[in-house]
């Protein structure tokens, strides 16, 4: 009965098993906008109905009752669109990347260089009513009180006036452009501000108001670079549709693979079926025929038996012919009764082996009827999984055949972000240990500010901070590739497709290795789907069981046909003996008959 509780459990998670839509979470959800009892249809390539179509049903005259036509059509199909579709956009996509390229290689302004910022910032220093000259600008700290030499209170502000003729010269024509930041460091490195803060030296905070004159009219002249800003939107944007598509083809095309292959699989076991089942059909046949053929040997027998006891009753006369008759006419009534007592128990013997081999081949064809549902049930419980567990995943971007290394680097410390990061950092630290610490020494007899600035070596904070990014980096990728291997259905399996391919060709149901992965901690996997594993699991024995008992039951079989066919022929046999015997005492006692009559006569 082994094999009635197999199907029961089959068709039980057969219908236990539901999958969803990508865009609902599974585990039990349903759709609100749908009955209560309503569960979300599966969609395989955009396509509702083949989900359907393949599982609507899971009895077997529902399995093989599957459209197979119109499920190859719809998804041959759908393929085909998206290829057409693709083809489109990997178009437009190449368009659009050589526009942005056009675009961007247009002329733009030039940055003023170091040379040119600090003649511009000389000029402005060195009108007659500014500071005179660059030297009396970095020796009174561009005009701070009690500094040498002393200068017009005004010089300050003049400078600042001066800036925008200035500038305008250089930066109208729109061939130039200004960098704010370059600007404030290479004016301050040509005043020599040096270490020296904004109150103790005047100079940095007008490097910085000169900064933003200037800035101010390049950006009123400057050429930029013609933005593509709209043109880099819409090129991501098709792009991420042109992978959406390439996730739905792989999808569609996975699909495609293993309903094929569940087709292939369903065809092959039911011919397996289809050839038992006409052996089945041409032995009962065969023992029918064998059977009426007897019967009417034996009703041939019967009536000649009949015939000979009327003919020995009517019998007269004690000639030597008549009494040879007679006698090989019993001899031969003794070996036909015995005879068929023989066939009459070789006849039992052959009908119960037949009985026998048939309930055995019927039980075959119920483990290949078990063989379908396994399949259907893994078939659906790795649709499960890909629907609820892959497709999401996939969805995000991160599909088979995305290299996560591309998106990262192995190493970090060269890139533009961590030098500019160890730029800061030196700014942070040339502060800190300069400016801020001699200011915070002048009050620390009232209160110490000095560990605001305790950050420690530049040197050892930029590495640890390039390696913790890094070391940060390498966690991601592993956990993206841990999470994208899970992408393949036989993750955790050690198979691969050839090989999953032998263990079907050797009796495994297809899909059992497709859910291993996921559902190997379950009890329905481990206690039942597990022994259908092929050389590890128990259901191969007893199926081997099965297989050796029908040849076993075979060759007896074949042995009690032959011990019957011989019984037959010699009861065939006595029977044409004893009719020709029958024919001669005929003929004997009709001629002794005649001879009583002339006998009479003389």
């Amino acid at each position: 009965m082994w094999h009635l509780s197999a199907a029961a459990s089959a068709a039980v998670f057969f219908h236990a098993v539901t999958a969803a839509r990508v865009e609902v979470e599974l585990h039990g959800h349903r759709d609100p906008n749908q009955p209560a009892d309503k569960l979300v249809p599966v969609t395989v390539c955009e396509d509702d109905t083949i989900w359907d179509k393949v599982m609507a049903s899971p009895d077997m005259n529902g399995i093989r009752a599957i459209p197979w036509k119109e499920i190859t059509e719809s998804i041959s199909g759908y393929l085909e669109q998206e290829r057409i579709l693709a083809e489109a956009w990997e178009k437009e996509i190449e368009s659009l990347k050589a526009e942005i390229k056009k675009k961007k290689e247009t002329e733009a302004s030039v940055e003023l260089n170091q040379e040119q910022i600090q003649h511009l910032i000389s000029q402005s220093l060195e009108t007659p009513e500014s500071f005179v000259s660059l030297q009396n600008a970095r020796s009174s700290g561009c005009g701070k009180p009690g500094r040498e030499p002393r200068l017009s209170s005004g010089a300050y502000y003049t400078t600042l006036k001066k800036m925008p003729d200035l500038a305008k010269t250089l930066l109208s024509t729109g061939e130039y452009k200004t960098v704010k930041k370059d600007f404030i460091d290479w004016c301050k490195d040509l005043l020599e501000v040096g270490d020296e803060d904004e109150m103790t030296n005047y100079c940095g905070q007008l490097c910085v108001e000169l900064a933003d004159v200037a800035q101010g009219i390049s950006d009123q002249h400057s050429n930029s670079v013609p933005s593509t800003i709209v043109l880099d939107k819409k090129l991501a944007e098709r792009r991420a549709e042109l992978l959406a598509l390439r996730v739905r083809q792989e999808q569609c095309t996975r699909s495609k693979d293993n309903i094929d292959n569940f087709h292939e699989y369903l065809d092959k076991l039911d011919a397996d079926i289809k050839i038992r089942h006409k052996a089945v059909r041409e032995a009962e046949r065969e023992l029918v025929e064998a059977q009426w053929a007897l019967d009417g040997l034996q009703k041939q027998l019967t009536q000649q038996k009949n015939e000979l006891g009327n003919t020995l009753s009517a019998l007269e006369g004690t000639q030597q012919e008549v009494m040879e008759a007679k006698e090989a006419l019993g001899g031969l009534e003794k070996d036909i009764d015995v005879i068929m007592k023989q066939i009459s128990k070789a006849r039992t013997l052959l009908e119960k082996l037949h009985e026998e081999l048939t309930n055995m081949k019927k039980a075959k064809e119920v483990i290949l009827e078990i063989k379908k549902y396994v399949s259907a049930t893994t078939l659906k419980m790795g649709y499960y999984v890909d629907m609820a567990v892959r497709d999401p995943v996939r969805s995000i971007g991160l599909v088979e055949e995305t290299k996560v290394w591309d998106y990262f680097r192995e190493d970090v410390s060269t890139d533009q972000c961590a030098l500019r990061f160890k730029l800061q950092l030196m700014d942070f630290h040339a502060y800190c240990t300069g400016p801020a610490m001699s200011a915070f020494e002048k009050i620390k007899h009232i209160v110490d500010l000095t560990p605001l600035c305790q950050v420690g070596d530049e040197n050892e904070i930029g590495q640890e901070e390039v390696a913790s990014v890094q070391h940060r980096i390498n966690l991601l990728t592993e956990d993206l590739r841990n999470v994208q291997s899970w992408l393949d259905p036989f993750r955790g399996t050690h198979m691969t497709k050839s090989q999953e391919k032998e263990k079907v060709g050797s009796g495994e149901p297809e899909g059992l290795r497709h859910i291993q992965g996921v559902f190997s901690q379950g009890n329905f996997y481990t206690a039942y789907l597990a022994d259908w594993k092929w050389s590890q699991g128990k259901f191969h024995g007893l199926l081997a069981s099965v297989n050796n008992s029908v040849q076993e039951l075979e060759t007896k079989l074949a042995t009690a046909v032959a011990t019957d066919k011989d019984l037959t022929d010699n009861l065939e046999r006595l029977g044409t003996e004893q009719l020709a015997a029958q024919k001669k005492l005929k003929a004997a006692s009709a001629q002794g008959r005649t001879r009583t009559r002339k006998d009479r006569r003389w």
